[in-house]
Parts: structure tokens; sequence; C-alpha cells
């Protein structure tokens, strides 16, 4: 019923355009194909940046611990001195990365009260890579 009120010459391209060829499907196809190779590399570097910042998160998680677990021994030197010798369990991220915490600390002042150097280095064990470190100076009243 509409058809007839519709002129001759939009009446003939009415069969043409019906719907979207294969052709059409096809170039439309190719170019999404052509984008998400292009986009793949974006996506692995991200992916792989990821995983990394998540090991180096782990591993300042363990400094700021072992940071506070001296700070927390009290305003006795020896206590602190000591605190490299005792045993640290090395820790497995999610990634199964194995974390290798190590401590070191400097020695008594020759008067108090004063401070002693306490510095905590985490690394990979595979690699040896040094994730994270930090020093810091704890304030001791006594030997």
């Amino acid at each position: 019923m509409l058809r007839s009120f519709l002129p001759a010459h939009m009446r003939a391209d009415d069969r043409r355009d019906q719907g979207i060829s294969l052709v059409e499907v096809v170039v439309a196809m190719m170019l999404l194909a052509v984008l998400a190779v292009a986009f793949l590399p974006v996506l692995i570097q991200g992916l792989q940046s990821a995983a990394v910042n998540a090991t180096r998160a782990t591993a300042n998680q363990l400094v700021n611990l072992q940071m506070e677990t001296a700070s927390s021994q009290g305003a006795d030197c020896s206590l602190i001195t000591d605190l490299p010798n005792a045993s640290v369990s090395n820790v497995v991220d999610k990634r199964g990365v194995t974390l290798v915490t190590t401590r070191t600390a400097g020695t008594c002042p020759a008067s108090y009260p004063g401070t002693v150097a306490f510095t905590v280095r985490v690394a990979r064990q595979d690699t040896g890579a040094v994730l994270s470190t930090a020093t810091t100076l704890i304030y001791v009243s006594q030997a």
C-alpha cells in the first residue's frame, strides 16, 4: 500500500537495499581482525607489567613488615642488632616467584641515646634482582 505512494525511482531501488551483502560482512570482519591484531601487543605488555607490579608490591609489603618488626623491638640496641641473625622465611608470591629477605643492622652507638641503621632488602631468588630495599634509623636508649 505504501509502495503506491512512492515515486517510481524509489520503488526500483527497494530490492537492492534490503540488507547487508556478504562482501560487506567480510570487509567488516577483516577490519575488526586488523584492529584486534594491532591491539594485541598492548594487551600483552599490560598483562606483563601487571604481573611484575604484583611481585614488586609483595616485595614492598615484606620490607614494610620487616621494618615494623625492627621498630617494635624497643629501645634495646642488642635486640635490633640481633635481628639479622634471626631466620626469615622465603615468601612465594601469587605468580610463584620466590622472594628472599635480607636484614642488615648497623653497630650500636658509642653513647646513648642514639640510633642504629637498619636495612631490609628483598630480592628474587631465581635472578637475584633486588625488588625493594629500605633503610631507616631506629632510636635506641640502651645497649
